[in-house]
This record gives structure tokens, C-alpha cells and sequence, in this order.
């Protein structure tokens, strides 16, 4: 096998194994959670401090990848990984209902939270070196894998119970692991951890300016960026009451989601092709637009029919958004900031929006209900 197909192959399979062990981590937290005899606080106060956490834990691991040479941003996704899985034997090993497995929950989900910005890194690094790799078409594949892995763990929790769940967790954390391993991001190892000169600080004073001194337009793009977030996960976390509001079901919950993860796939896989005949600037605009018209429609969306067309939105919205953010880092800043860029990008959606989007939207709708929550 040549480089190039070890590396899109190893790469799609890491998206692909990772958006699994998110899956369990975050998408069934309350349901295992509520099995071992933890109140709705104590769920949420779990869900939010991992995602706060994994604020303060990306740009961390990313100044350290600059930093110490050993610790590579491909060796941090590993060893993260590997303190997930421990995590999740210790989970095992607990007594139900007690602090430690909440802590421990804490520390899963603060984890799987920072991962993407380092795979992030992993691929617009080695695109950066001068090599070529489709990272759309990986995260599309994620999405994708999510999607149809969420819908197979609800039938397989229902016959065999919550305890099920960190038995695949460690499966699938094991071979997401050797994926990682297997991809040959060696060839950026000494781009990645290099101070270079950058377009902006041409004369090599970059140690004597911050980074936002460097980038100041990143102030206003990583607004932008929890702005949407917020936005996308009141949608996506609550949209169970939109369903329920239109007359829907779980089966149609169900529907809606794997419309949006279908027509993900496809936008992500030719976004570098997309990006050819489009600035990459434009095409954050353009979905941003996407994106408050999705929310907007939702607002009307009282039948079911009309909450799978917004589910089908998410094609100019999510789809065009998650891989050009990461390309917009990419092409802006420097290769030895593009670590930290990535890791902020990752804070800013992932982490404080993703929080912000679920203390809000849940504040909201407790008091006033979905259709507030959507006007916000």
C-alpha cells in the first residue's frame, strides 16, 4: 500500500471508529447515566463540565504539541484515547450511583470532546506538507457512521442493557487507536512542531507577538463560530421536541437524522472540489445564511414532512461548515499555529457552544418551550 492510500484509508477508518466511541460517550451519557440511578442535575452537570473541560483541554495539548517534540498531535490522540479506555474499565469496575462513576463520566466525555481538533490537525498538517488528503470526505464518513451506529446501539442497549456500552466503547476505542497509529503523519511531525515564518510576522519576530495579535480576524470567526454552535446544538439536542411537537416519534426522530447524515456525506466528500469554484471565505457565509434559514424554518416545522425538509437543510449548513472551518484554519494561518488553531476552532463549537447551545436551549424550553428556543 502507497502513502496516499494508507493515509485515506487510516484516516477515514480513525473518523469513522472515533465518531462510534463519541456516540456512546455523548449520545447515550443519559441513558446510562439515568440506569445506574443519577438524577437529571447530576446528567447534566456531567455533560457540561466534559464539554467546559475539553475548552481548557484542547489549546493545551496543542501548545504541548508545539512545545515538546515527543508529544506529536498524532501521540496525543493516542494517549488520550488510551486514558479514555482505562476511563472506561474504571466505569466498568464502579458501583453504580456513586461520584466516582460520575467523575469518571466527566472525564470520558471531556476526552472525546478535544479528539476532533487533533484529527483536525492530523489531516490539514499533512495536507500542509505538501501531500494530499480528502478531509471532507473522512468527517463525512463520521457523520455518516454516527448516524447508522446510533440508531444499531439503541436496538443493541434494549436487548442487552447500558452495560453493553463501554464494552463497545473499549472495542472500538482499540481499533480507532490503531488506526491513528497507521496513519503516516510522520511527515508533518517536524512541519507541526517547527517555528516558521507566517504571512503575517514575515520577519521573525513571532515569538515577541500573540496569537491573536497575529490573527486578529480569528476573534470574530471564532464568534461566529460558537454563535452557529449554540444555535446547532439547540436544534440538534431538542429537536426530540420538535419532533414530538410535529405529532413525530422516536421512528421519526430516527428518519430525521439519517436525512441529515445522508446529505452530509456527499457535501463533505466534494468540498474540496466545492472549494475550487468557492472561496472558502464565502462558503462560511453562505452557510452561516444556511444555518439561521434552517433555524428559522424549524420554527414552522409542525408536521413531519416539514421537519424532514429542515433535517435536509443541514446539507448547506453543518455539511459546508465543518470542513470549511477547518480549511479556513488551514489556509490562514501558519502550519506552526495550525495546531492551535485547530484546538481553538474545537473549543469554540464543540466546547463552549456545544455548552452554551444546551444550558440555554434547555433554560428556554423548561420555562417557555421549543419554539422560543428556536426564535433564539
Amino acid at each position: 500500500m502507497n502513502l496516499a492510500s494508507r493515509a485515506k484509508i487510516s484516516y477515514i477508518l480513525s473518523h469513522g471508529l472515533f465518531w462510534c466511541t463519541y456516540c456512546i460517550s455523548w449520545s447515550y451519557t443519559a441513558c446510562f447515566l439515568t440506569i445506574k440511578g443519577y438524577n437529571s442535575f447530576t446528567r447534566g452537570l456531567v455533560t457540561g463540565l466534559g464539554a467546559i473541560t475539553s475548552v481548557i483541554l484542547q489549546p493545551v495539548t496543542a501548545a504541548l504539541a508545539g512545545k515538546i517534540p515527543f508529544l506529536t498531535d498524532k501521540r496525543n490522540a493516542i494517549i488520550l484515547k488510551i486514558i479514555s479506555l482505562v476511563t472506561a474499565v474504571l466505569i466498568m469496575a464502579g458501583f453504580p450511583g456513586s461520584l466516582s462513576i460520575a467523575v469518571l463520566f466527566t472525564v470520558l466525555t471531556a476526552i472525546d470532546a478535544s479528539i476532533p481538533s487533533i484529527l483536525s490537525t492530523l489531516a490539514t498538517s499533512y495536507i500542509n506538507s505538501g501531500r494530499y488528503l480528502n478531509y471532507g470526505a473522512a468527517r463525512g464518513c463520521g457523520s455518516l457512521t454516527y448516524s447508522v451506529f446510533s440508531l444499531a446501539l439503541g436496538i443493541m442497549v434494549s436487548h442487552a442493557g447500558t452495560d453493553i456500552l463501554m464494552i463497545l466503547y473499549i472495542f472500538f476505542g482499540v481499533l480507532c487507536i490503531l488506526a491513528i497509529a497507521a496513519f503516516p503523519a510522520n511527515v508533518s511531525e517536524t512541519d507541526n512542531n517547527s517555528v516558521s515564518d507566517n504571512p503575517v510576522n514575515p520577519s521573525g519576530s513571532r515569538e515577541r507577538t500573540g496569537f491573536f495579535a497575529r490573527y486578529p480576524y480569528l476573534y470574530s470567526f471564532f464568534a461566529a463560530s460558537i454563535l452557529l454552535y449554540i444555535g446547532h446544538n439547540i436544534y440538534n439536542i431538542f429537536l426530540i421536541n420538535i419532533v414530538n411537537r410535529a405529532g413525530g416519534d422516536s421512528v421519526n426522530l430516527g428518519t430525521a437524522l439519517a436525512i441529515s447524515a445522508c446529505v452530509e456525506l456527499p457535501v463533505m466528500a466534494y468540498f474540496v472540489r466545492l472549494e475550487n469554484k468557492i472561496p472558502v471565505e464565502k462558503l462560511m457565509i453562505i452557510s452561516s445564511i444556511i444555518f439561521t434559514l434552517k433555524a428559522f424554518s424549524a420554527i414552522f416545522a409542525t408536521s413531519v414532512p416539514a421537519v424532514y425538509v429542515v433535517s435536509f437543510m443541514q446539507i448547506g449548513a453543518f455539511a459546508i461548515f465543518t470542513p470549511g472551518s477547518v480549511y479556513f484554519i488551514c489556509k490562514h494561518l501558519s502550519p506552526s499555529d495550525n495546531s492551535l488553531g485547530q484546538a481553538l476552532l474545537g473549543s469554540c463549537t464543540l466546547g463552549l457552544g456545544g455548552t452554551l447551545g444546551n444550558i440555554l436551549g434547555g433554560f428556554i424550553i423548561d420555562r417557555t418551550g421549543i419554539t422560543a428556543a428556536l426564535v433564539v
